[in-house]
């Protein structure tokens, strides 16, 4: 294995990954950089990886984090940049899987959630590939949409907010599975590629509440200009 330190776009803050193991890209990026966090709430990172999500937010709010992640060798990771970054005081990491969130954490105890979930169903992916890092991360494998939601609804305040990045393919499944636990979708923002692409990610913003009325669509977010190099678009999101 080979481990690497790295600095996360638009956060003062330093990551370890590691080649062998499933890393964080720009969806967790975009992600991070969307989510706005209020002095004195609490938060929690689903399905947190190495933790970039919940660190960063973690480190630019400087409000108690937990991160919730099933994967031992990504919670490892996720515990030296805790410490590389000073972060102790604030994030608390869990080496679990989410189902069992409610043994640490109590209900209506959380402000607001993020997560960067496993995108396919296991039912679509019969062959996976040979990292089962990878796999665990990228498919429904001890996952599923309607566990997000029962988990994210019992852990929430009323009124509190959970933050996704998902993809647009699936968006409808998601959205149903979440209305049914009181999670409505308040908020969509599409992330496209290129500005001749269909978009490849959507960000969401739900709230725990029973209003279902109210839907807020952000203009497209476009990542890379025509030479590949990062938009201006996107320099400006991240530099929020």
């Amino acid at each position: 294995m080979t481990k690497t330190l790295e600095l996360v776009p638009g956060f003062d803050l330093k990551l370890w990954q590691d080649t062998e193991l499933y890393r964080s890209s720009i969806d967790s990026v975009l992600l991070a950089n969307w989510i706005k966090v209020k002095k004195g709430q609490t938060l929690a990172d689903l399905c947190s990886g190495s933790g970039i999500i919940g660190l960063c937010l973690a480190q630019k709010f400087q409000v108690t984090t937990y991160l919730l992640e099933l994967q031992t060798s990504l919670a490892r990771l996720a515990r030296k940049s805790i410490e590389d970054n000073q972060l102790q005081e604030k994030v608390q990491l869990l080496n679990i899987n989410i189902q069992d969130a409610l043994q640490y954490l109590s209900h209506d105890s959380l402000n607001i959630i993020s997560c960067n979930p496993p995108y396919f169903a296991a039912k679509d992916t019969p062959t996976l590939g040979s990292s089962r890092s990878h796999n665990i991360a990228r498919h429904e494998l001890f996952f599923s949409q309607e566990l997000l939601a029962q988990i994210a609804s019992k852990l929430l305040k009323d009124n509190g907010s959970l933050y996704l990045v998902y993809r647009p393919d699936r968006l409808i499944e998601l959205m149903q599975v979440l209305q049914q636990y009181n999670l409505p979708v308040k908020e969509l923002l599409f992330v496209y590629p290129h500005v001749d692409d269909v978009a490849n990610l959507v960000l969401i913003k739900c709230r725990k509440t029973r209003r279902t009325n109210g839907l807020k669509i952000w203009p497209a977010l476009i990542l890379y200009n025509r030479d590949g190099s990062y938009s201006e678009q996107l320099r400006k999101f991240c530099a929020r």
